[in-house]
């Protein structure tokens, strides 16, 4: 199978995205995923539910043209940022539009890098704003020790979330989304390739292992996936730190030599 074969399989390309920032009469969910996050939702605490009112964020980056793909759980939703400061943005009707514009191109592959051109600052300082510069600050570290200038690190990287919906926090992962399906084809064509991306599992290890049905300790994956290091219970940590003591078996070196 080809990239492009591939990329005509990602079921974003018919994803009816509107241009919207937030909304709370609208519910932004893939159809094909809508019966089974709808039900995911029913009688759930507010703080677990996928906010709907937001748009997706199954991808951010080129994962066909990175060096390094972060493999997450699930964005986060923060009122004051992904609502308040969401709706007065959508006040700015062009870059309303532009924000909407930039983040289907990521859901559907047609980026060349993690975050927009800085040469619109106003789209790139809203993408980070909407973002709450979570991934930037994640990362940034992680660039300065690579010895690498930012737009050369930030075309190199990219990220893969198991849900893409937004929620507060998560009590439960589900991995039988439709959408889903294309996610894991896309990693199994990454893994087929020569010089196929390295992978850092940040969040729910065990469900990526399910989705993708492999396990991460087979020796045939070994150079393919970093993992995290356990702490003294044996438990992956919940927070995305990106630092030498974060990684298991040297992982943090492995992940600025890919680069």
């Amino acid at each position: 199978m080809t990239e492009i074969e591939i990329k005509k399989q990602n079921p974003w390309l018919q994803y009816p995205y509107v241009a919207r920032l937030y909304d709370e009469g609208t519910n932004m969910i893939h159809p094909l995923d809508r019966t089974i996050v709808e039900n995911y939702n029913q009688d759930r605490p507010s703080e677990y539910r996928f906010e709907l009112h937001m748009p997706p964020f199954p991808f951010l980056g080129n994962p066909f043209h990175s060096k390094v793909v972060f493999l997450s759980q699930n964005p986060g939703f923060v009122e004051h940022i992904n609502k308040d400061a969401a709706l007065l943005l959508e006040q700015v009707k062009d870059l309303r539009i532009q924000l909407s514009e930039e983040w289907n191109k990521h859901r559907i592959h047609d980026v060349s890098s993690l975050f927009p051109s800085q040469e619109n600052l106003n789209v790139y300082h809203g993408f980070q704003l909407l973002g709450d510069w979570y991934w930037y600050n994640k990362l940034i570290q992680l660039c300065k020790d690579a010895k690498m200038q930012e737009k050369d690190f930030f075309h190199k990287v990219a990220l893969i979330q198991l849900m893409p919906y937004s929620s507060i926090s998560c009590n439960k992962v589900i991995t039988n989304l439709p959408s889903q399906e294309y996610t894991k084809r896309l990693i199994h064509y990454l893994l087929k390739q020569p010089n196929g991306p390295l992978f850092v599992v940040m969040r729910s290890e065990p469900d990526w292992e399910e989705l993708l049905g492999i396990n991460f300790q087979n020796p045939v994956y070994k150079n393919r996936f970093i993992l995290r290091k356990r702490d003294k219970n044996g438990h992956r940590p919940r927070m995305q730190y990106i630092n030498p003591n974060a990684f298991a078996d040297d992982g943090y070196n492995c992940i600025i030599n890919a680069l």
